[in-house]
């Protein structure tokens, strides 16, 4: 246990810029230790906030009172069966090295976060995804098992596809103990979205467990469905004049997906702000350029990557680019400088936001596609309103993109908040949702009540007391604590 605050500072903060407080920090070495504190901080009813890598974006690990739990310590990979492909290991693997691991089988997760250094349970408790997520969708969808600790110290193995929920009602017992409770009555929207708790009808268990951010129980193990590697890979970078080429080039790309003609596994966009945040940084940017699409393609075989490249390249040219300005990579060393740009932005971002002391203040909104064209110009028109600088990049394969106001001072930081609300309530009305990935942590809870209402959040918070009657693990994270008096 480390008490001296100044030993453990960069703990209680993550790429949200949020500031936390904490009056220790325990670094178990095992999962029989996580049980052991969990069980002692319940006993004195003592606040505890999980820490894994640090890498979120909404505060999620943050600590604003009590004891913080880092499981840096619980790195272990137990097993990659590549006769199953799957991988089982501890909640403090980093799915970097449990990446260059796999690949050693010629596996790999191709659901896979962004970022790198996240840890696994930490992508779990989030349910998390990332560039590839038009083609793979979030880690939740590759999920086998997960082991978790719950406050009171009891332990649930649960395996996908073993126990499921009769409507909204579940009844089942697990470790010879019995469970019993109503889940939530509110309805997920149709597109990707994380925001709250996973519910629906005749549900399976563990999706419940996946995305509830820690404050359900403390997931210490888990087991990744795995993939081969695709023995072709295309990553390509192509810039528009314009902002509307880009947009148009994309939906074309998802018209083709939708009829089966291509599946890309990244549809990525980069709007004009974005590319000046990166001009200083990538010489190769065109002068003329508005607007970037980042895509990457997977094939089979060299034959089916030649049909594929040759289909991009149409696409390329009838969406008003030039195939001169654009990069096509198609080996390794070349694909991770194009990744790696797509990756620049959201470090500019941070930098930016440190250097001038501010929080993050972005949406992390989706729209059914049917709203997303108006849903652009939302972010475009609240932007001229409030008069601030900021950048629109992401998943647009996905209908979600991230939207980030890039204040330099705290009135400033006042009307994004007011701008971001806005656009929350803008894209709940087109039965969108607040937060498509990264969770809702501490930062975003203001945006989860546009959403669902005192009612719903209630009843989130009646589940919580249900696992976690002390209410001690991750304070603060999806509703207020004034749910749960």
């Amino acid at each position: 246990m480390i008490k001296k605050t100044s030993d453990f500072q960069t703990y209680l903060e993550d790429t949200s810029n949020l500031k936390g407080h904490a009056e220790c920090l325990y670094l178990p070495e095992s999962k029989e230790e996580v049980r052991f504190l969990i069980g002692e901080c319940n006993r004195s009813k003592s606040p505890l906030t999980v820490s894994a890598g640090r890498t979120g974006t909404t505060a999620g690990c943050v600590p604003l009172s009590g004891a913080l739990l880092s499981l840096q310590n619980l790195n272990k990979i137990i097993n990659i069966d590549a006769g199953v492909k799957e991988a089982r290991v501890e909640a403090g693997v980093l799915l970097e090295d449990l990446l260059k691991e796999a690949v050693k089988f010629n596996l790999t997760l191709r659901a896979s976060p962004t970022e790198p250094l996240a840890y696994a349970g930490g992508a779990v408790s989030t349910a998390a995804s990332g560039v590839r997520g038009f083609g793979y969708g979030s880690i939740r969808n590759y999920v086998r098992a997960i082991e978790i600790v719950l406050a009171g110290g009891d332990v649930l193995k649960i395996q996908r596809g073993k126990i499921f929920s009769l409507g909204r009602a579940f009844d089942f017992t697990c470790g010879g103990k019995r469970f019993k409770f109503n889940l939530p009555s509110y309805d997920m929207p149709p597109v990707k979205s994380q925001a709250g708790f996973f519910v629906k009808d005749n549900m399976d268990l563990i999706d419940l467990f996946i995305g509830s951010e820690g404050v359900l129980g403390i997931i210490t193990e888990c087991c990744l469905s795995l993939q081969t590697i695709a023995p072709y890979i295309i990553d390509g970078l192509v810039f528009f004049d314009c902002e509307e080429k880009a947009l148009g080039f994309s939906g074309s790309v998802k018209s083709l997906k939708r009829d089966n003609l291509i599946n890309p596994a990244s549809l990525e966009f980069f709007d004009h702000n974005s590319l000046e945040l990166l001009g200083p940084v990538y010489s190769f940017i065109p002068a003329s350029a508005a607007a970037a699409i980042y895509f990457e393609q997977e094939a089979e075989d060299k034959s089916s990557s030649e049909q594929l490249m040759d289909t991009w390249a149409k696409l390329i040219e009838n969406g008003g680019a030039s195939l001169d300005t654009c990069i096509i990579a198609d080996n390794p060393n070349a694909r991770r400088s194009i990744f790696e740009f797509r990756h620049k932005v959201p470090q500019l971002i941070n930098e930016f936001l440190r250097a001038y002391g501010q929080q993050k203040i972005a949406s992390d909104i989706a729209v059914p596609p049917e709203h997303f064209a108006a849903m652009y110009e939302s972010y475009k028109s609240t932007a001229r309103e409030t008069a601030l600088r900021y950048v629109n990049f992401g998943h647009i394969g996905e209908g979600h993109l991230h939207f980030n106001f890039l204040p330099r001072s705290d009135q400033e930081s006042v009307r994004a908040g007011e701008g971001i609300a806005r656009l929350c309530r803008q894209a709940v009305a087109w039965g969108g949702t607040v937060c498509a990935e990264h969770g809702v942590g501490k930062v975003k809870k203001p945006y989860l009540k546009i959403m669902y209402g005192d009612k719903h959040i209630k009843e989130m918070a009646a589940l919580k007391k249900y696992f976690d009657p002390n209410c001690i693990l991750n304070l603060d994270n999806i509703f207020d604590k004034e749910f749960l008096l």
